[in-house]
């Protein structure tokens, strides 16, 4: 028997990134409840390397002409929607098997709400006599929506390492389907209950110095699942919320997310210690949004790291991105030194109204000098624009990738999705803007259509993706791929080509492509087809394209 258990649903989407699903935040609670006397178990539904093609959702309708067939090339974009992890079921019978007398549900990702809910119900019909209680970012935005569903008992705003403690201790032995006076439930931190016909909703719990984990919560994550190259990877969290006010972020200081707290660096270092002590670490994500913006503590952190592996191979990545203005020759040197090989850069746009719209900090003058002290150091770098977003043109996104055309790194554009709890959202909100459905809050469905239509956005993305495999062929072969003659295009797009190397059928495209300025793709029986696609947008890439082999 268990008396907390602690879940991560499954999500369906079109990818995901396994090593970025380390579940950090349940194991943060698990701490907290263990210290206190509770037993615990964390559920990882995502924790399997099997995943469920399934039909897409009625409102994914659009998407059917872009990735409705399949597309070999290295610049594809997506094919099949998924369910990643356990059926909600299997969920359900291991909790069962458990016998807690408290779930713990993670519903962090708006987009994701359904799977979430999906977990509460088959709980309850599994466990009917234990309490649900919900957490995460989408609980704090939309907490009487939540409550709205009879399965879930609780919900918990903001942070929940103190408030999860409050809630066990006073219903560890509340009589089952029965609940505490509402006085009781209304000293717990970030509470969110029913009360009668009304809701009940405190403040969100923000944890003054929140820590890291001990051994017993890192005993409960599924290490054998989260490697890579047969070592382990894990996830560090050294900092909490964001200082500055970007109007996409749902962490801005703008909105109602906690303060920006860092760790202690020896905090954060003894919970990497305790890691290596029990396992080969090969890889490391920081999960920050602002790790380098204070240059005597990261500084610290990355001469203790260099201390813990010394003579040890390991990588080190913060995939969040990076803030470039706070880096310098002599943090990208420790960096390195550190074990980190690539740059993940933080930029936004290369617009400077576009940046002013974003109440972003204009980092572009950084960005270039960071490029440059990565190529003396022979470190890569990850360059991050964010487009489609509202009040952006789709010309401005395609100007952004050609200004990265020219630069040594590769091109990361992520199409806007609103943030629940950005300025953004709101103003999504008032221009009335919002997909009608929570599932469409995502960057794979191209969810909001202003200045840029949702064809121009779709053809963005996929010309960053040519783009970065043109880059790659310069950088492999120091030419771009040639362009064919009028006269031969259609007697290769009548032919099936068979099963083709995934390569060669790229460069095949790819020259088809320069040729005149048609995206296509080609499915594994050889066929090769046409995307939908701005024909003005092609055009105009096709036409820089021709300078690009010179540049680089």
């Amino acid at each position: 028997m268990t008396d907390v258990v602690l879940i991560a649903p499954p999500i369906r989407e079109f990818y995901l990134t396994k090593k970025r699903t380390i579940p950090y935040g349940l194991a943060c609670i698990a701490k907290q409840l263990e210290q206190a006397g509770f037993s615990t178990t964390i559920i990882d539904a995502l924790a399997r390397d099997k995943s469920k093609i399934i039909e897409y959702p009625e409102a994914f309708g659009h998407l059917v002409p872009h990735y409705g067939r399949t597309d070999l090339t290295f610049f594809s974009l997506f094919h099949h929607y998924r369910h990643f992890g356990c059926s909600f079921e299997h969920i359900a019978n291991l909790v069962r098997q458990e016998k807690p007398f408290l779930v713990g549900i993670s519903a962090l990702f708006t987009p994701y709400w359904a799977q979430a809910l999906d977990t509460a119900r088959a709980v309850k019909r599994f466990r009917p006599n234990a309490f649900i209680v919900l957490g995460g970012h989408h609980v704090t935005q939309f907490p009487k929506k939540c409550l709205e569903y009879n399965e879930i008992d609780f919900l918990i705003q903001g942070e929940g390492e103190r408030p999860m403690v409050q809630l066990a201790r006073l219903l560890k032995d509340q009589p089952p389907n029965t609940l505490p006076d509402a006085a009781d439930l209304r000293q717990i931190s970030g509470i969110g209950f029913r009360y009668g016909n009304d809701i009940v909703l405190n403040p969100p719990f923000w944890a003054d110095s929140p820590h890291g984990l001990d051994q017993k919560a890192l005993d409960k994550i599924n290490r054998h699942f989260y490697q890579r190259n047969k070592k382990a990877a894990i996830t560090i969290v050294a900092s909490r919320g964001c200082p500055f006010s970007c109007s996409y972020c749902a962490v801005s200081a703008a909105g109602n997310y906690g303060a920006f707290r860092m760790r202690p660096v020896k905090d954060v270092l003894d919970e990497i210690k305790l890691q290596a002590r029990s396992k080969q670490i090969g890889f490391i994500d920081f999960e920050d949004e602002n790790l380098t913006l204070k240059k005597s503590w990261v500084m610290e952190l990355l001469a203790g790291i260099q201390q813990i592996f010394k003579g040890q191979e390991i990588e080190l990545r913060a995939m969040n991105g990076l803030f470039p203005p706070s880096l310098d020759k002599e943090i990208l040197t420790a960096m390195k030194a550190a074990g980190f090989k690539t740059l993940n850069l933080s930029v936004g746009s290369f617009c400077a109204a576009q940046l002013k719209r974003f109440n972003r900090p204009d980092v572009r003058d950084a960005h270039d000098k960071a490029l440059d002290m990565a190529r003396d150091l022979d470190m890569n770098c990850v360059s991050y624009l964010l487009g489609a977003a509202p009040g952006q043109t789709a010309e401005t996104t395609l100007n952004d990738l050609l200004t990265l055309a020219t630069r040594r790194t590769i091109v990361g554009l992520s199409i806007y999705y609103p943030a629940p709890g950005s300025s953004d959202y709101a103003l999504c909100e008032r221009q009335k803007l919002l997909p009608h459905d929570f599932s469409l809050m995502r960057s794979t469905v191209f969810p909001v259509v202003d200045k840029t239509s949702r064809l121009e956005a779709v053809t963005l993305l996929r010309l960053a993706r040519i783009l970065n495999f043109l880059k790659s062929c310069v950088e492999q072969h120091g030419v771009l791929p040639k362009a064919f003659g009028s006269g031969e295009i259609s007697d290769i797009e009548n032919n099936c080509h068979g099963k083709m190397d995934r390569y060669k059928a790229s460069i095949l495209l790819i020259r088809l492509f320069l040729s005149d300025a048609i995206p296509r793709g080609m499915d594994y029986e050889g066929r090769i087809y046409h995307h939908p696609h701005s024909t003005d947008l092609c055009k105009k890439f096709i036409n820089f394209s021709q300078w690009l082999e010179i540049v680089l």
